[in-house]
């Protein structure tokens, strides 16, 4: 399925300095307070803001979005260049990209995350469409290389374009990371973190299951795989390695619908009864403490419904339940383009700027081109970090994205993926 690294200097800081001393907490915090400074001497003294102003998410992401723009048209919106390293070939359906940033700086991010990957067809049309990374960072946040994992979709044009035409020594223009369907390491944890997956859903659990095992030495790891059958089993050699090196602390568990013959696991459909049943399997073999258990579900729609429902019939608290959703790109609207200019009053830190809105210019891009530091990250409606409250006026958005009906009702809207359609007034959480 189809699922925004900024050039930001302290997340892609070489490996030797200081900050590699510190635990990686304290780095990504101390990060964070030196963007905010920069950020505010950038509005005092009119610079324009760094490339990404990247902020924690407000919000879950989709997965896949529809034809956006050439970043290179934005303001203030430049994508960041990696280098493919190696293609491994997952299965007949998925291939593995590693990436290194050319200049050698490390690349920071958190177990979870996506990239958005900006994919320039032959005909010249770039189409903007997120991927996890599936594999770990070091111990301090960060690593050389990173590796996402595309699985083709039928009729996917981008899945199809990465999976056919991407080879080693190729340059993709990235955003990113962004994403709240996170699992930051802790070497202090002790819970339990139970994993149900379905088809490319394994990506960014894969990274997660990689992580924990490896800096968490007192967690453990239980996966829920539903594919369809063995062959489909995106990275099935590695979580069988993962198996025999962390048997005390790693529990794999296949679910096929097309099983082969002699397999023992369960069949069918990661539908209701079957999430039912594989929990009621893990509770007997190992326990599931209400207080130390978290829940991650990844995968199609159906799937990802029928675990919620299983998870919430148990008893587990919603706030324990992390969720990644995927979204077909045919599924994303795109609203007619206001064929005017418009006036936006932006609200920002006790500010108050008015900026003009050229057709067709989001509210993101009319910020950032008048050197107003807006957040944002993605810049495709992933991620919820350029979330904003519409004040008056009235806007129109690309849907779906990653706002939940609670925010949307309460005034918000996604800048990086809304437009003026008269006249409105903004303010910047």
């Amino acid at each position: 399925m189809e699922l925004d690294k900024a050039t930001i200097q302290a997340e892609t800081r070489k490996s030797g300095g200081a900050a590699d001393l510190l635990p990686a907490r304290i780095v990504v915090r101390l990060e964070a307070l030196v963007r905010d400074v920069r950020t505010v001497l950038n509005d005092f003294t009119g610079a324009r803001p760094a490339p990404y102003a990247v902020r924690k998410p407000l919000a879950r992401h989709l997965l896949a979005f529809t034809t956006s723009p050439s970043p290179t048209s934005s303001a203030g919106i430049t994508p960041r260049r990696l280098r493919v390293t190696r293609v491994v070939r997952e299965t007949a359906d998925a291939v593995s990209l590693s990436l290194t940033d050319p200049e050698g700086r490390r690349i920071a991010f958190v177990p979870g995350q996506f990239f958005t990957v900006l994919v320039t067809l032959a005909s010249g049309e770039i189409l903007r469409r997120a991927y996890s990374i599936s594999s770990l960072p070091d111990e301090d946040g960060a690593a050389a290389e990173v590796t996402i994992t595309i699985k083709r979709m039928p009729g996917g044009r981008a899945s199809n374009h990465l999976n056919e035409r991407v080879a080693e020594g190729d340059v993709l223009d990235v955003l990113g990371p962004s994403g709240s369907f996170t699992a930051a390491p802790d070497p202090a944890a002790r819970r339990h973190l139970v994993l149900i997956a379905g088809g490319s859903g394994i990506t960014p659990l894969a990274s997660i299951t990689r992580t924990t095992l490896a800096r968490e030495p007192e967690s453990r790891v239980s996966l829920v795989y539903g594919n369809r059958g063995e062959a489909d089993i995106i990275f099935r050699e590695a979580l069988a390695s993962l198996v025999e090196t962390h048997a005390d602390r790693f529990t794999l568990r296949h679910v096929l619908s097309e099983p082969p013959a002699g397999f023992t696991g369960r069949t069918g459909l990661l539908d209701h009864d079957n999430v039912t049943r594989e929990l009621d399997v893990l509770a007997a073999a190992s326990g599931l403490d209400a207080g130390a258990t978290d829940y991650y579900v990844c995968g199609p729609e159906p799937m990802m419904i029928a675990a919620r429902e299983a998870l919430l019939a148990r008893g587990v608290a919603p706030a324990r339940i992390h969720e990644e959703r995927f979204s077909a790109p045919a599924r994303r609207t795109t609203p007619a383009l206001p064929t005017s200019s418009a006036p936006i009053e932006i609200r920002l830190r006790g500010r108050t700027k008015t900026v003009t809105a050229a057709p067709g210019q989001t509210l993101l891009e009319a910020g950032l081109a008048a050197s107003l530091p807006m957040p944002f990250s993605c810049t495709m409606g992933g991620c919820g970090v350029c979330k904003i409250k519409l004040l008056s006026g009235d806007v129109t958005s690309e849907e779906p994205n990653c706002l939940q009906e609670e925010e949307k009702n309460q005034g918000f809207v996604l800048a990086c993926v809304s437009r003026a359609a008269a006249p409105c007034t903004v303010e910047v959480p």
